[in-house]
């Protein structure tokens, strides 16, 4: 039978210093066109360092709320990301 008239078939590895890397043998012919599917291990929540305490969320708030509140020094600036852009470049060429 040929592969491309063979139905989708999964297989399972890892990433491997950027690789990835199949737990078992694959045998598809080279230049076989694949689409890799990241999926979340089954029951898996996330490691505890990558969710912040209530006490770290109320920190983070809080600094967020000082930087709201610093004043406007120049608040007629009408300088703009264009023109920031045409300083560090010049004019663009016509």
């Amino acid at each position: 039978m040929r592969l491309r008239d063979k139905k989708a078939m999964t297989f399972q590895g890892k990433i491997h210093n950027g690789v990835v890397v199949f737990d078992g043998p694959i045998n598809l012919p080279e230049g076989t066109p694949v689409t890799v599917s990241v999926e979340p291990a089954r029951g898996s929540a996330p490691p505890q360092s990558d969710r912040l305490s209530d006490e770290e969320h109320q920190r983070i708030i809080a600094i967020m709320d000082r930087i709201a509140a610093l004043p406007n020094e120049n608040p007629g600036d009408t300088f703009s990301g264009r023109d920031h852009d045409k300083v560090l470049y010049g004019d663009p060429m016509p």
